[in-house]
């Protein structure tokens, strides 16, 4: 009875024991399973971070490369998406003239500013104060004031404009001198960074009395100095003489650059000089402070910047200097230029001062004469004008004529006759002067006249039945000897003869064919 109770104890015991033996090895099963999902939680989890990671290091990447433009402090996609970068070199962009001109506050227009047409090789773009002049394939821009007569200044550029999709573009330099802009090209962290000149003359002026000044210079040309990091100033004395000075804003400490002891400051652009008047004298300082012409003028005048020369005025008389003061030409002459080119407006003239490339018109007394741009005579003062102005014309419609740019000549007047000059000096027609020599447009086509009495000829085929060569790319005369003076050979002299025949209109058409050769042998100039 007892070892039965005590066998079924031991089975009893047994059966606990495997009992508890099954739940350890559950618990074991259990204790491996949760590892096991741990550490895929885990794995999961630092999966999910690393892609977390990933995207965040991709759009930072993204962020980073996506060219960032922005306008006066605003952002301005309009203009990200308007430029185009070289892929060959990306810090060649374009950005499209007429496009930008109405984001900056400019009207813009096709054709050219002088002449109106629709041609979409050129354009031009104008605000209150100034105008420029872009043209295809050109890294010329021209400029001129709007409220002064035309005198032309031009800015030359890297790049030459181009056109994408019949659109005219530029590049940054080109927006920059055409629209007077700062823009910043962060190739490195793709950023771009626009100013125009009225946001940062507003900005400075904000602060300007902390620096002991009233204002800022209300000029249009001097503003442009802000552009140059550097700004003429304004302040009363004794609350009435105006005196003005330039401070340095290139670095965050503002610094003062010229004193406040002049009268009046304009900014030469072109030099980063600072024309300077006092006690009604003028002079030039450098941006170094450094004195380029001392205060003994009474007018000084950009002339040319490629030339590098200023006109001066003394005692009512006219000189040349160049950019360094040294003298060119002696205050000597009553004008030096032509006095209003709008007479000339069709013929497209860009300098007053210099023609056909190198020609400087002079005038002493009544007569003029011509120098050139390095202050060698060419001319003497036998001239009684330059150019041709219209009036009474065979063509009834001709325009008034100062160069022929085709072939560098200049139109000369001696008495009541007119002869066309080379940048030699000397006279195409010699001891022979026309009645007429006039601009003559018959649609597109420009053609240039010559009259004589009752005889009409065409210029060009003149010019070249003497020898005179086009210009070549480089705007220089193709001559036909060293000495840029062409001897009329036999040839030369028939080939003449046949064009004056071919463009005497009024011949040809009251004459028979005898008598129409007779008076082309008789008016043609070289006979």
């Amino acid at each position: 009875m007892n070892f039965t109770k005590n066998m079924d104890i031991d089975k009893i015991k047994g059966g606990k024991l495997q009992m508890e033996l099954f739940d350890e090895d559950l618990m074991k099963n259990e204790k491996t399973d949760n590892k096991k999902a741990t550490t895929i939680i885990m794995v999961v989890m630092v999966f999910l971070i690393i892609m977390v990671l990933l995207v965040v290091g991709v759009m930072i990447y993204i962020k980073q490369t996506e060219l960032n433009v922005t306008l006066n402090g605003q952002v301005s996609n309009t203009i990200k998406n308007m430029i185009i970068i070289d892929e060959d070199n990306s810090q060649n962009v374009y950005v499209p003239i007429r496009k930008i001109a109405k984001l900056l506050g400019y009207n813009d227009y096709n054709g050219s500013y002088t002449t109106k047409s629709e041609e979409k090789n050129q354009c031009y773009v104008e605000c209150e104060n100034e105008v420029a002049m872009f043209a295809l394939n050109s890294n010329i821009i021209y400029k001129t004031l709007t409220d002064g007569e035309p005198n032309f200044e031009y800015f030359k550029i890297d790049l030459p404009v181009r056109s994408f999709d019949g659109e005219l573009y530029t590049t940054i330099e080109g927006i920059e001198k055409a629209f007077n802009v700062s823009w910043e090209y962060d190739v490195e962290n793709n950023k771009m960074r626009i100013y125009t000149m009225p946001y940062l003359i507003s900005a400075y002026s904000r602060n300007i009395s902390d620096y002991g000044y009233d204002t800022i210079s209300e000029d249009f040309t001097n503003q442009k100095a802000v552009l140059d990091n550097k700004l003429i100033v304004e302040k009363n004395s004794n609350g009435s003489s105006k005196r003005a000075g330039v401070l340095d804003i290139s670095d965050s400490q503002v610094k003062v650059l010229l004193e406040d002891k002049y009268e009046d400051i304009d900014y030469l652009q072109h030099t980063n000089d600072f024309l300077v008047t006092s006690d009604g004298k003028k002079g030039i300082i450098s941006s170094l402070r450094k004195t380029i012409v001392k205060l003994q003028y009474d007018e000084i005048e950009l002339m040319d910047y490629d030339s590098k020369l200023y006109i001066v005025k003394k005692a009512n008389k006219y000189g040349i200097i160049d950019f360094y003061g040294r003298k060119v030409l002696e205050e000597e002459f009553d004008e030096i230029g032509i006095k209003d080119i709008s007479v000339f407006k069709t013929n497209d003239i860009k300098s007053k001062y210099i023609l056909a490339d190198s020609l400087i018109p002079v005038k002493k007394g009544e007569n003029w004469g011509f120098y050139d741009t390095r202050g060698k005579q060419v001319t003497d003062f036998k001239y009684d004008d330059i150019g041709y102005t219209t009036s009474n014309n065979k063509a009834g419609t001709g325009y008034s004529l100062l160069t022929v740019p085709e072939y560098n000549v200049v139109v000369v007047k001696k008495g009541d006759r007119y002869n066309v000059i080379t940048t030699s000096g000397k006279e195409v027609f010699e001891d022979f002067f026309f009645t007429s020599i006039y601009l003559y447009l018959n649609g597109e086509e420009t053609s240039y006249i010559l009259e004589i009495d009752s005889a009409t000829y065409d210029l060009i085929a003149q010019l070249d039945g003497l020898g005179y060569g086009k210009n070549n790319s480089s705007g220089i005369i193709q001559n036909n000897n060293q000495d840029g003076e062409e001897e009329t050979s036999q040839e030369s002299q028939e080939n003449n003869q046949e064009n004056s025949q071919e463009n005497n209109p009024e011949n040809n058409q009251e004459n028979n064919q005898e008598n129409n050769q007779e008076n082309n042998q008789e008016n043609n100039p070289e006979n």
